[in-house]
């Protein structure tokens, strides 16, 4: 037997359930939004805080002055760590184990490390180091 009658089936929405994506989109809305506020607070110039420990009283330490062009002073004069070390044994002097290494804030990280190196070489066990970030340049 023929159907002569139109097949008339039940119409289905293609595009399903639009809820998810609404959700979806207001959800990475809120989070870039949120991200974007952080991103802008850490963008501020951040000057770490003015503190004094036990290793800036240490009367044992000896302390040594490095410029922002990498001139290495010990009390106004300046020197090298070899050429320090070398005071120190002319005089009888063993090489202090504890130094305390003062260098202006804006001192690029190249001029540290030769002076660090030498530190070790010398054996010396700690080496403290203050930076200054205020006005008064060295």
């Amino acid at each position: 037997m023929f159907n002569l009658q139109e097949d008339r089936q039940v119409g289905t929405h293609a595009e399903g359930n639009m809820l998810p994506v609404i959700n979806m989109t207001f959800l990475l809305l809120l989070f870039f939004l949120v991200v974007g506020t952080f991103s802008e607070s850490f963008n501020q110039n951040i000057s770490p805080p003015l503190s004094l420990s036990e290793t800036l009283t240490e009367a044992g330490m000896v302390e040594l002055e490095l410029t922002r062009e990498g001139v290495l002073l010990w009390q106004g004069d300046k020197t090298s760590v070899p050429e320090w070390a070398d005071g120190f044994r002319a005089d009888g002097l063993a090489i202090p184990s504890k130094v305390r290494l003062r260098a202006d804030g804006g001192t690029p990280a190249l001029y540290f490390i030769p002076i660090l190196e030498d530190f070790k070489f010398l054996q010396v066990s700690r080496v403290a180091l203050i930076t200054l970030n205020n006005d008064n340049v060295l």
